[in-house]
């Protein structure tokens, strides 16, 4: 992955992401490739706060909150790891934001412009798609807690429809209703042909 170093997991929750981004964190280890793999809501001081949050700020706040997060997250962990000549693996990145937060009328082309003057672009992101319905199945079955406050059924649909607006070229779309292994191995080719293209 030697052109590849920044690599991007988005979808709705239940989508699959984080299985998929931990699949590829084990495979380029063993690999023998020097992974960092993070999230969003990351475990700064104000991702530990987003963590723990009941009921959700209006949508500027909740804006600046990811905002400070992610701005924390990029100097504290993915620039150093990529300076490091690590390759970074993140679960949710500014494609979220501009969901999540496009969901609730803000302008979603607007954040990503806003994060892009600080943090730097994914050289890919893999956004998984599913119907609300099997996510919302996946998060039930998963969770003995239940739901977060982001996992409201018809919040979800909203930002499932911000997600099927993006034409951003970083993107690439894959289904996420196929067996997690399967998806790795599309996953692996991608990323295997994007390399000898490099």
């Amino acid at each position: 992955m030697g052109g590849i170093r920044f690599i991007v997991f988005e979808g709705i929750d239940g989508s699959g992401k984080s299985t998929q981004a931990r699949l590829l964190a084990r495979r380029l280890e063993v690999e023998g490739i020097a992974v960092v793999l993070t999230a969003e809501p990351s475990d700064g001081p104000t991702g530990r706060l987003i963590r723990s949050l009941k009921t959700r700020p209006d949508p500027k706040e909740e804006e600046r909150l990811f905002t400070e997060d992610r701005r924390d997250h990029v100097n504290r962990v993915i620039l150093p790891a990529l300076r490091q000549g690590r390759t970074v693996i993140c679960d949710r990145y500014i494609h979220s934001s501009a969901a999540y937060q496009g969901a609730r009328g803000l302008d979603s082309r607007e954040i990503i412009a806003r994060n892009l003057r600080f943090a730097p672009l994914p050289d890919v992101v893999f956004l998984l798609e599913i119907p609300v319905e099997m996510a919302v199945t996946r998060i039930r079955s998963a969770r003995a807690d239940g739901f977060t406050a982001f996992e409201a059924v018809e919040d979800l649909r909203a930002v499932d429809a911000v997600y099927r607006t993006m034409d951003d070229p970083v993107i690439i779309r894959l289904d996420g209703h196929r067996d997690p292994e399967e998806i790795h191995r599309q996953v692996m080719s991608i990323l295997t042909e994007a390399e000898s293209r490099a």
